[in-house]
């Protein structure tokens, strides 16, 4: 070594074999006591994660208890769900037609669900030339006192819907009380509208199976309780796609024509509710090159119905039937186009009817596409008690566009929309019901899509400011990230993409619904003891079809960039 070289020092990252001795036990001693934990059973709550929980450091007690509280409440939650679910799926397997193909949730078994007798509480007519007739006392059902997991806000909003039940629920003759639920996919396949449906007729009477559209306009069309074919021959124009330059496009925003041999068939299901109907609709168009529309009730001899005039019309053909099971034919035959709307199976009895509208696919602002003065007279013309809507799942997509920093062109949509409906049955209550929960993912994990909240609180805005009801399906279903959970639960409730309800899913939706209403009614009931009854609201033939129905103020409200979609 040259005098100039300082002697070479120790490595700094040299251990001695002391050293790594204490680091290793040191390690060891860490490693022990986090595993202490996992083997005894009192200490759980220090564990640093679990299997399907989320990792909180265990020295953070304060914070590790309260997570564990909250994911304690959200399991519990979703266990709930998870027994509604699979009670809903065991009646749809007893109920549901063999033919009718994948399970969708039938009505869950409650107490208190049965159809009402004449006779039981709460159901007796008034006595014959009592004046005036009130409403009588209400001893409430056993599910209209239940927990909810949430309420509908502004109650007062669904007063004529509320009114009109009571009668069905009092067998007025005549007394059938209909609500029709427009939406996108969260009712594709019928499923929430069917199990509504179902609760509603075991309670109040089955008045029959509703509305349903002429042709199988989309792949995801299916209607349960009912057996539908078509035999093929139509051409069909969606309200979504603007296809109709004279706004035309019926009752649930589906147009059918045929140049000649377009032909669809209904059957009765095999199994109550829907195993009879005695009456039948063909809800069609009139113009100067109409075709025909043949009908044909159980094979027999077929009813033309000529649909030629010199200028466009609406017009619906009735056909009076034995109360019972039926199947019923429609072809288009001679020359011209043949359009059509959809048909109606119901029963003239006391009872229920929940229309399933959907249209997916659907931003809310298409339904704007509707001409004002025909949208009135087919919702005149159905005399619809309650329209319900549920749209949004598709404006989601725009959160980083025109709705990135504000919601202001989504709620003039949305006002436009239900100013349009309402401007066309004044009468009829309005409920809006929020979008479910959509999730993205976020690394590891799924997460709500920040515009959901922003998309629920604009809904409630619209609702609040039209007289509208409103129903948080959002914060029902469990809020942030609930979508996620839903996936995980079994029976699954939520689909892959996170932004649809498998049928389980829907058939809990349409029970967290039925429940909210029911208490809402209940309280209506009790409160309007001893008042007069409303009158029953049914449809005029002699109403003419108006020359305008336009929306005060709807047409002077601000527009938006989406209105071009």
């Amino acid at each position: 070594m040259s005098p100039s070289e300082e002697p070479a020092g120790p490595a700094l990252l040299e251990l001695t074999g002391s050293a790594r001795r204490r680091l290793f036990g040191i390690i060891f001693s860490l490693l022990g006591l986090l595993a202490i934990p996992y083997l005894v059973p009192g200490l759980a709550w220090l564990r640093p994660w679990y299997p399907g929980g989320s990792y909180v450091p265990f020295w953070n007690v304060t914070a590790r208890q309260q997570a564990e509280r909250d994911e304690s409440e959200q399991r519990k939650q979703v266990e709930g769900f998870e027994e509604l679910a699979l009670s809903a799926e065991l009646e749809d397997e007893e109920g549901e037609d063999s033919d009718q193909g994948e399970a969708a949730g039938a009505r869950e078994a409650e107490p208190g669900a049965a159809a009402a007798e004449p006779g039981s509480p709460g159901t007796e007519a008034p006595p014959a030339g009592a004046e005036p007739a009130v409403f009588p006392e209400f001893t409430p059902h056993p599910e209209d006192t239940g927990k909810l997991a949430m309420e509908i806000e502004q109650p007062e909003a669904l007063a004529h819907y509320f009114g009109q039940l009571t009668l069905t629920e009092l067998k007025v003759p005549g007394a059938i009380t209909r609500a029709g639920q427009w939406g996108d996919s969260v009712l594709g396949g019928d499923g929430l509208t069917h199990a509504l449906r179902q609760r509603l007729q075991a309670r109040f009477g089955d008045a029959g199976h509703g509305f349903h559209a002429l042709s199988k306009y989309s792949v995801g069309y299916r209607h349960r309780g009912v057996r539908f074919e078509d035999r093929g021959g139509w051409r069909s124009c969606e309200i979504i796609f603007k296809c109709r330059p004279d706004g035309r496009y019926g009752y649930a925003g589906v147009h059918s024509s045929s140049s000649g041999g377009g032909e669809s068939s209904w059957s009765t299901s095999t199994k109550s509710p829907g195993d009879k109907v005695s009456r039948f609709e063909l809800w069609y168009a009139k113009a100067a090159d109409g075709a025909r529309f043949q009908v044909k009730i159980d094979g027999g001899a077929p009813r033309v119905i000529d649909t030629r005039a010199p200028k466009p019309a609406d017009a619906v053909e009735v056909f009076n039937l034995p109360d019972g099971p039926h199947s019923i034919e429609v072809k288009v035959t001679g020359n011209g186009v043949a359009r059509g709307y959809g048909v109606v199976l119901e029963r003239d009895v006391p009872g229920v009817v929940w229309d399933e509208l959907s249209l997916i696919g659907s931003f809310t602002q298409r339904l704007d596409y509707q001409d004002p003065a025909h949208l009135a007279w087919q919702l005149r013309r159905r005399n619809v008690d309650l329209m319900v809507f549920m749209f949004g799942g598709n404006d989601v997509q725009r959160e980083n566009d025109d709705l990135k920093t504000t919601m202001r062109p989504y709620e003039n949509e949305y006002t436009r929309v239900i100013r349009k409906f309402r401007a066309g049955r004044p009468e009829a209550s309005c409920m809006v019901m929020s979008l479910i929960d959509h999730g993205a993912r976020v690394q590891n994990s799924v997460r709500t899509r920040s515009i959901v909240p922003r998309l629920v609180a604009a809904q409630r805005r619209v609702a609040e400011a039209n007289g509208c009801a409103f129903f948080d399906t959002f914060h029902a279903m469990g809020g942030e990230n609930s979508i996620a959970r839903w996936f995980q639960a079994r029976p699954q409730l939520a689909a892959p993409d996170f932004s649809h309800p498998t049928a389980a899913g829907q058939a809990v939706i349409a029970t967290l619904v039925y429940r909210a209403l029911m208490k809402r009614y209940a309280e209506y009931r009790e409160r309007m003891t001893g008042q007069p009854l409303p009158a029953l609201d049914v449809y005029s033939e002699s109403e003419p079809e108006p020359a305008t129905a336009r929306t005060p103020e709807s047409l002077t409200a601000e527009p938006s960039r989406s209105d071009s979609r």
